[in-house]
This record gives structure tokens, sequence and C-alpha cells, in this order.
């Protein structure tokens, strides 16, 4: 039997937790912690 690593390009996202403005359904908004994909949200900024 042979073995073979699968090489993939595909990186893991990178996760950062940061503060979220968030609206509920009374109107008011209030922050949350959320687990965010670092490389959109660069992409995002940067745009």
């Amino acid at each position: 039997m042979t073995v073979t690593t699968i090489k993939s390009t595909r990186t893991a996202p990178k996760l950062t937790c940061t503060w979220v403005a968030v609206r509920g359904k009374d109107g008011r908004t209030r922050m949350e912690m959320r687990w965010i994909d670092e490389t959109r949200r660069t992409a995002r900024h940067a745009a």
C-alpha cells in the first residue's frame, strides 16, 4: 500500500475574534464578539 500526502493550495481561513455591531429586533444596537475570516476583512478594507 502506498501513502501519498495531498498538498492543498488552499490554506485554512485565518479567523480572528472581533467586536461586531449587531442590531436587535427591538432596533437597539449591541456589540457582540464574532469570529470573522481575516482574509475577507483585509480584502474589504483594501477596496
